[in-house]
C-alpha cells in the first residue's frame, strides 16, 4: 500500500513539476544565429556575452543565443533546406558569401530587413557598401557583415635569394612559376580558385584593358570590363581552366581552406592565394616572429568578395535586427575588426582612429597630462608625459617622405628616435567617405601590408568585381572540371603514408617468403595475416 501512495505521490509531483519547467523554457526567447568559423569576437570581449546583457538591459527582456559555425557557403546552404520545415527554417540569421546571398534571394529564402530597425547600419556603413548593396538590388534581404579582396599573401624576396619577387606575385601567373615549385598552395574551392585560372586564362585580355586609349582605373565601364573577363563560364574558358589548373596543380604544395595562414606565419609557404582578411590575420602572426609577410592584389584585376546577414523565412526579425544594430555600434565593431582581421563595412572617426593607430606608423610626442582624465593612458619618462599617436597627428610632421619614429623602449626606459625610414601616404578616404574629417590619409613604411590589405586603394578596388550566382547547369559544369583537376592530386603526407605502408607490406611478404624457403614453420593464422593486411591498407 505503501509503495502505491508513494507511486500516485510521485506521479503528482512529477506532473506538477513538468508544465512549470516547460513553460519557464518557453518564457526564454531565442535567436538562433549561424555564422562562419572565426568570425566573431569572443575573447576579451565575447559579442554574443555582450549582446544577451545589453538586450537585458536595455528591453528588461531576457535572451538567449544559440550560436553555431559553417566551414563553407555550400554546408551552410544544405543545412538550411534540411532543417526547413515548411517555408520556415530554424535560424533567424545566416551569414552567406555574395554569390549565396544572390541565391538565396533568387530562392526566395530571405526576409526582407526593416532599415528603421536599423539605424547603426545606415548611420555608420560605408557609402560605397550601402551603394554597391542597393545598386546590385541585394539591400533589400542582405546587409553586410565584412568585405575584402582575394590576392596573394607572399614572403618578400631577401638578400640571400629566398623569397618572392614583387613583379612575379603580382600576377596570377606566378602560380605556373617554377621557381617557387611546392612553395604555393591556392585555396581548395572552387568558386575562388576559377577566379586565379581567369586571372590566367584571361590575364592578357584583361591587361589589354589597361592599354586603352581611353583607359580610367575608376571608371564604372572599366570595372564592366573586369566583370566580364572574370565572370566568364563560357564552356571554352572553363576547359582552358582546367587544363591550366590541372598542369598547374603540379607546382603546388597543394590545396587549403584555413591552414594557408599558419603555413605562411612558420614560413613553411612563400605565397598563399588568399583572403586579405587571413592576408592580415597571417601577416600579425607571423610579426610576432620577427617575419614580415606581405599582400598584392594581382594587376590582371580580382574578386572582392562580401559576406552579409541575411534573415531566412521564418526568422525571429524583432530579435535578429536588434542584434545587428548592436553589432553595427562601431565601438562593437571595432572588437570584432580587431578579433577576426577582416575589414568592417563600419566606418568612422573610432574605426579611423583604431585603424591609424594598429596599422599606420605610430610615435609618441610629449604631452600635457592635465589634459587627460586617465593618466595610465600616457607613458612617464622622468617628469615628462608622452602619448602615442598615429604620424598625422604628430604637429611636427609635416608629410615628408623620410621620417624618425619616437617610441618608449621599456628595456631601457628611455625615449628613443629611431632611424629615419621611408613613409608612403594611403588615403581611406574613398572608402570612409564624408563619415571622417579630414583627408583620411594614414601614414605607413609599406604598400603591401595590413593598412592596404584592409582598405585597398581606390585603382584596386576598380579592378576587383563580384563573383555571380550560377545557374544549375553552370554550376555542375564548373564542378565537373573541378573534380577533373582533383582527380589524382593527393596530398605529399597522405603519399607519404601509402608508401610507407606498401614498403612494410612488401617487407612482410619478403620475409615470409624467405622463412618459408628455409623451411622455417609460420605460426600465423590466415585470418590474422589478413588482418595485418587490412590494418596497414587502413593506415
Amino acid at each position: 500500500m505503501k509503495k502505491v501512495l508513494s507511486l500516485i505521490l510521485c506521479s503528482l509531483i512529477f506532473a506538477l513539476v513538468i508544465p512549470t519547467s516547460s513553460c519557464k523554457k518557453q518564457t526564454v526567447r531565442e535567436l538562433n544565429v549561424y555564422n562562419w568559423e572565426d568570425y566573431i569576437a569572443c575573447d576579451e570581449f565575447d559579442m554574443i556575452a555582450e549582446f544577451e546583457a545589453w538586450h537585458e538591459q536595455t528591453y528588461g527582456e531576457k535572451i538567449v543565443v544559440n550560436y553555431s559555425t559553417f566551414g563553407t557557403n555550400e554546408n551552410m546552404y544544405n543545412e538550411l533546406k534540411l532543417t526547413q520545415k515548411g517555408e520556415s527554417f530554424s535560424y533567424d540569421l545566416v551569414c552567406p558569401s555574395e554569390y549565396m546571398i544572390q541565391k538565396m534571394i533568387i530562392e526566395g529564402m530571405c526576409e526582407e530587413f526593416d532599415y528603421s530597425k536599423l539605424d547603426n547600419y545606415t548611420k555608420n556603413v560605408a557609402p560605397y557598401i550601402q551603394d554597391l548593396f542597393v545598386k546590385n538590388d541585394w539591400y533589400k534581404y542582405a546587409t553586410c557583415f565584412n568585405w575584402g579582396t582575394m590576392g596573394f599573401t607572399y614572403y618578400p624576396e631577401t638578400e640571400d635569394g629566398k623569397g618572392v619577387n614583387f613583379d612575379d606575385v603580382s600576377s596570377w601567373s606566378v602560380v605556373s612559376n617554377p621557381k617557387y615549385a611546392n612553395k604555393i598552395t591556392i585555396k581548395d574551392s572552387v568558386r575562388d580558385s576559377y577566379v586565379l585560372a581567369l586571372g590566367n586564362v584571361n590575364g592578357q585580355k584583361l591587361l589589354d584593358l589597361q592599354k586603352q586609349e581611353n583607359y580610367n582605373p575608376l571608371s564604372d565601364e572599366y570595372n564592366k570590363q573586369v566583370h566580364a573577363l572574370l565572370n566568364d563560364f563560357s564552356e571554352e574558358s572553363i576547359e582552358k581552366s582546367r587544363v591550366f589548373l590541372t598542369e598547374t596543380r603540379k607546382n603546388l604544395y597543394g590545396f587549403e581552406v584555413d591552414s594557408g595562414k599558419q603555413d605562411m606565419a612558420t614560413g613553411k609557404l612563400w605565397i598563399n592565394f588568399a583572403w586579405s582578411g587571413d592576408a592580415v590575420y597571417a601577416m600579425d602572426l607571423a610579426e610576432e616572429e620577427g617575419t614580415y609577410l606581405e599582400y598584392v592584389v594581382p594587376n590582371e584585376g580580382s574578386n572582392i568578395f562580401f559576406d552579409g546577414w541575411v534573415m531566412p523565412k521564418g526568422a525571429d526579425k524583432e530579435l535578429a535586427q536588434r542584434f545587428l544594430n548592436f553589432m553595427y555600434e562601431e565601438s562593437n565593431a571595432i572588437e570584432n575588426l580587431d578579433y577576426i582581421c577582416y575589414s568592417s563595412p563600419i566606418v568612422g572617426e573610432q574605426v579611423f582612429e583604431y585603424v591609424s593607430l594598429n596599422y599606420g606608423l605610430t610615435t609618441l610626442i610629449e604631452v600635457n597630462p592635465d589634459d587627460y582624465d586617465d593618466l595610465e593612458e600616457l607613458i612617464l619618462v622622468g617628469d615628462k608625459y608622452y602619448s602615442e599617436v598615429s604620424l598625422s597627428q604628430d604637429p611636427n610632421f609635416s608629410g615628408q617622405s623620410t621620417y624618425s619614429l619616437t617610441y618608449y623602449d621599456e628595456e631601457s626606459g628611455e625615449i628613443i628616435t629611431d632611424e629615419p625610414i621611408e613613409i608612403y601616404a594611403h588615403s581611406v578616404k574613398h572608402f570612409f567617405g564624408e563619415k571622417i574629417s579630414g583627408d583620411g590619409i594614414i601614414y605607413t613604411d609599406s604598400l603591401n601590408r595590413q593598412l592596404v590589405a584592409m582598405y585597398p586603394t581606390a585603382e584596386t578596388m576598380n579592378r576587383c568585381v563580384v563573383m555571380e550566382h550560377l545557374e544549375t547547369a553552370e554550376l555542375k559544369k564548373l564542378n565537373n572540371m573541378w573534380d577533373s583537376v582533383k582527380v589524382g592530386y593527393m596530398k605529399y603526407s597522405t603519399m607519404l603514408m601509402i608508401v610507407i605502408a606498401v614498403v612494410v607490406l612488401l617487407g612482410i611478404f619478403i620475409t615470409l617468403y624467405i622463412l618459408k624457403k628455409k623451411g622455417v614453420r609460420i605460426n600465423l593464422p590466415k585470418k590474422d595475416l589478413g588482418t595485418l593486411v587490412k590494418s596497414e591498407r587502413i593506415k
